[in-house]
């Protein structure tokens, strides 16, 4: 089976991966709240075109069924100790709130080891309720007592540390990850219009694998997943049915290179 490779196609159909050959999924599947990506809008009204077109508006019928049928791969190539995280956020219909707890359906196969909510500092603007600042991120298991999961890689600066209490300064994180978007002055920051940042993925991928391991994205984007990979020492495999989206990765993934070339 081929490694570090980002197909430039649906991810519905994963071919080319082999059963149980990757160690952790993480992904971050179109959100399907009909936004024209690729345009600036003011008022709803579209008032710059820039960057990539596509429409995220699958009727909810196909849109499910997509997901089913990645979701299904996804497990098919999933080692027995790996692990799937899902990163999605609620929608917001005729002004009600939908919480995405429907994404559980497609895994009852499997167990919800915890559900993190990413909180960040900025967003969205709202007038008729509360501004939105935190998306879900469900983190799946194949086998409850048996997963990888490197607590000691990811652990966090305690703030109210205690020598007399405490052997270590360092604690596990919460399930609440306070970690800033990518903002238009990020030096990852690319076109992409749902760009997740480094330092999210890099938690999942330094606490669910190790170096050697492989990790796979159904829905690549930009890179960020096999940027992450590539630099944990991991590799990495994927999927992108927009080829510009694949350049601007592949682009990235160079960048990694030839640093680690140096």
């Amino acid at each position: 089976m081929n490694l570090d490779i980002i197909y430039n196609h649906s991810s519905e159909i994963m071919s080319e991966i082999e059963d149980k050959s990757v160690n952790l999924v993480v992904t971050s599947p179109p959100y399907n709240i009909d936004i024209q990506y690729g345009n600036k809008t003011v008022k709803g009204k579209i008032s710059e075109s820039k960057g990539v077109k596509y429409n995220d508006n699958l009727s909810e019928e196909d849109y499910r069924l997509m997901l089913d049928k990645v979701f299904s791969e996804c497990k098919r190539v999933v080692s027995d100790t790996g692990s799937i995280w899902i990163n999605i956020k609620n929608k917001c219909k005729n002004g009600i709130v939908i919480p995405p707890f429907w994404i559980q359906d497609y895994f009852q196969d499997m167990y919800l080891k915890n559900l993190i909510v990413w909180n960040f500092d900025w967003g969205g603007s709202t007038n008729k309720r509360f501004a939105p600042r935190y998306e879900f991120v469900f983190w799946f298991v194949k086998d409850k007592n048996n997963y990888t999961f490197n607590l000691d890689d990811v652990k966090v600066p305690a703030l109210n540390y205690r020598p007399d209490r405490y052997k270590s300064q360092m604690k596990n994180p919460t399930d609440v990850w306070k970690i800033s978007m990518v903002s238009g002055n990020f030096e990852e920051r690319t076109s992409h219009p749902a760009q997740y940042p480094e330092e999210l993925i890099e938690r999942i991928i330094l606490s669910g694998t190790n170096e050697g391991d492989v990790v796979l994205d159904p829905f690549m984007g930009s890179g960020t997943t096999a940027v992450v990979a590539k630099k944990l020492g991991r590799h990495y495999l994927g999927y992108e049915t927009v080829n510009e989206y694949c350049q601007i990765a592949h682009k990235r993934i160079s960048r990694i290179k030839e640093i680690q070339d140096v």
